[in-house]
């Protein structure tokens, strides 16, 4: 008999990646706040904070596991921090009430925000200063304080699929019109990624094995920023070229990009741009036997292919992280370098 797996966030990236993966092997429950656009079968439009509709829907239902994916990000830092703890909180308080047997958490690496001389390991105490990372964190310490018996924390890094062009699209679009890429700094920070393909394997595995767990996830091998842009530049055929300027002029450029919305991104995302940040992931590559096979550049490289084969597909898409990237940093750059 197949076991009944809820999974929240199910209309997102990886929600829908996901689904797709287990609907042979499990019965699924699916809940978003988002409507249906996906047409998935069993699925509940539920926002978490409405605990009365969380818990009408498990009394209905003698659900075995929860992959809990949905949360807010970066682009509503004003709701994200209660947001993310308060509907987890609903989720998990649930899930002991029903004695739900298995509860999976998709926690992130953002918790950490300062420079890394080394990989970090699952027992470095946070250092997030973002409400993202802060909420996460929160999240882990409701679900270690709550009494269920078997739990799996994933610290999961920059998701990348094929179809996710989002921020990374800005870089690709640099690329693919020969444009100078600028670096704040040498470029010699490394940055985890995780293939989203390896990313559902490994929630696949976590379904099986009990105990209180927390893992981190990422890629075989993290190259340098630099080291990165450069593979893709050189595969693709690119004339972009690779520049560095002054930490202080970079800092100073970045956030008045930020302030005045021309680009994506936020002070989060700037610090990513400068620092080490790579999990250890041995932890998990010994008790589940999973190890990537990709690195950091193969995957981007990946992406950059995609991107540059639907780029037509994807300036349709309006909403979620495979929507075409704000691009009034490019005309800038086509304005000066053209």
């Amino acid at each position: 008999m197949k076991s009944k797996t809820l999974i929240t966030g199910s209309q997102g990236f990886i929600g829908k990646i996901l689904v797709n993966k287990l609907r042979n092997t499990n019965k699924l429950l699916l809940i978003d706040k988002k409507n249906n656009l996906s047409k998935q079968k069993n699925f509940y439009k539920i926002n978490l904070l409405d605990s009365a509709s969380l818990d009408k829907l498990f009394k209905n239902n003698r659900i075995t596991n929860i992959i809990h994916l949905a949360s807010e990000i970066f682009d509503d830092d004003k709701n994200v921090y209660n947001y993310n703890t308060t509907t987890s909180k609903n989720l998990i308080l649930i899930a002991k009430k029903y004695k739900v047997k298995n509860f999976i958490f998709t926690s992130t690496f953002s918790i950490y925000e300062k420079n890394y001389s080394k990989s970090i390991s699952e027992s470095e105490p946070p250092t997030a200063e973002n409400l993202y990372g802060k909420s996460k964190f929160n999240v882990e310490k409701i679900i270690k304080r709550s009494g269920l018996k078997n739990f799996t924390i994933l610290r999961v890094p920059i998701v990348v699929g094929k179809s996710r062009s989002h921020r990374i699209g800005i870089l690709f679009e640099m690329i693919r019109n020969n444009f100078p890429l600028i670096l704040i700094g040498d470029g010699k920070n490394r940055i985890q990624f995780i293939p989203v393909d390896d990313l559902i394997t490994i929630i696949q595995k976590c379904l099986k094995i009990k105990g209180k767990n927390i893992f981190n996830v990422g890629v075989k091998k993290s190259y340098t920023f630099r080291e990165n842009l450069s593979y893709v530049i050189n595969n693709s055929k690119s004339k972009s070229k690779i520049l560095s300027i002054n930490k202080f002029i970079g800092d100073f450029m970045i956030n008045a990009l930020i302030f005045f919305k021309l680009v994506d991104l936020n002070f989060y995302h700037k610090a990513l741009l400068t620092k080490n940040i790579v999990l250890n992931t041995s932890k998990i590559e010994n008790k589940l036997k999973f190890k990537s096979t990709k690195t950091s550049r193969d995957i981007l490289f990946e992406n950059y292919n995609y991107y540059i084969k639907n780029i037509n597909k994807i300036k349709k898409i309006k909403s979620g992280s495979d929507k075409n990237p704000n691009l009034k940093i490019f005309n800038l750059f086509k304005f000066f370098f053209r």
